[in-house]
């Protein structure tokens, strides 16, 4: 009979992998998920879990007890973040999902409820975030060394309302989330500016190609500027859709002084280097959320000049 046991069960995806892979070659890519995999296994043994398979440019994990988990993830984001600070020109980054529950074990492998949520999970963090179950979370809410965020109770394709968690591995000063869930503004207390882009912004760019596609094809006639505006960012949209390849998953840092950002008539804007700029409406984020994260924003930025 197959083992079956209650375990924390982990999926680390890289991000942007595919767009990687053609950009720098199949060797060289093939050398960063050899190097992930690696680190996977480091963090996963030095906690007292293990790697139990790879699949191309992920790994998935098991540990015996709830805490092992956390301390592996938070291992794995700061593992990375070391790796890019050496490979500033090309650096790579993970999402992690975490579950707890029973799975069945069969010759090495892992089958069940957890496991699927566990890799949903994954899928729905953005680069550099771990996102955990509820179940995890009620074993390691009352751990003092672990901090956490409520993310609410989205809906997940194929599993319904999930009550989940964010486990924060960054020394966080202010972190300001899109409405549409896109994209986390993070700011850190080493001075850093840290962008987590999430995975479907691209799958939401098929959906909206498709529906234009539609629109073209059955307003000619009864609305034309109605196909005329479809005609237009249909041609907008290739260029999207590499923005979106290159950033899906992607965790961006820039240091603060490097950085700026102001606020004017309930519109966000952050300046980054190379003359890029990110422009948030009011019905993108919060106006209250944007002043406070601003208001953070401009201390560290005065506490660096002090120095």
């Amino acid at each position: 009979m197959p083992d079956e046991r209650p375990l924390a069960i982990g999926f680390s995806d890289l991000r942007g992998f595919t767009s990687y892979t053609a950009k720098r070659g199949d060797r060289e890519a093939y050398r960063v998920a050899k190097t992930f995999i690696e680190m996977a296994e480091e963090q996963a043994a030095a906690e007292g879990g293990a790697v139990l398979k790879a699949y191309g440019d992920g790994v998935m994990t098991s540990f015996e007890i709830a805490e092992q988990a956390l301390h592996y993830a938070s291992g794995m984001q700061r593992a990375l973040h070391s790796f890019n600070e050496r490979h500033k020109e090309e650096p790579v980054s993970a999402g992690i999902g975490l579950t707890w529950g029973s799975a069945i074990r069969e010759q090495g492998d892992l089958f069940g409820h957890s496991v699927n949520l566990a890799k949903r999970l994954a899928d729905i963090a953005k680069g550099g975030q771990i996102v955990i179950s509820s179940p995890l979370y009620d074993l390691t809410k009352t751990y003092d060394e672990f901090s956490f965020r409520d993310l609410g109770e989205p809906t997940i394709k194929g599993l319904g309302s999930q009550s989940l968690y964010e486990l924060i591995w960054l020394d966080e000063v202010a972190n300001l989330c899109l409405t549409d869930d896109t994209l986390n503004v993070v700011l850190t207390e080493d001075d850093k500016l840290v962008l987590e882009f999430a995975k479907p912004i691209e799958e939401k760019l098929l959906a909206l190609r498709q529906r234009l596609e539609r629109t073209r094809d059955g307003s000619a006639v009864a609305n034309p500027i109605k196909r005329a505006v479809a005609d237009r960012l249909t041609r907008q949209l290739p260029r999207w859709m590499k923005a979106a390849e290159r950033l899906a998953g992607v965790a961006v840092e820039q240091h603060l002084k490097d950085v700026e950002a102001h606020l004017d008539k309930g519109k966000l804007t952050i300046l980054l280097p190379g003359g890029r700029r990110l422009c948030f409406t009011e019905r993108q984020i919060d106006p209250v959320d944007a002043e406070r994260f601003l208001e953070k924003f401009r201390e560290l930025k005065g506490s660096i000049t002090r120095r």
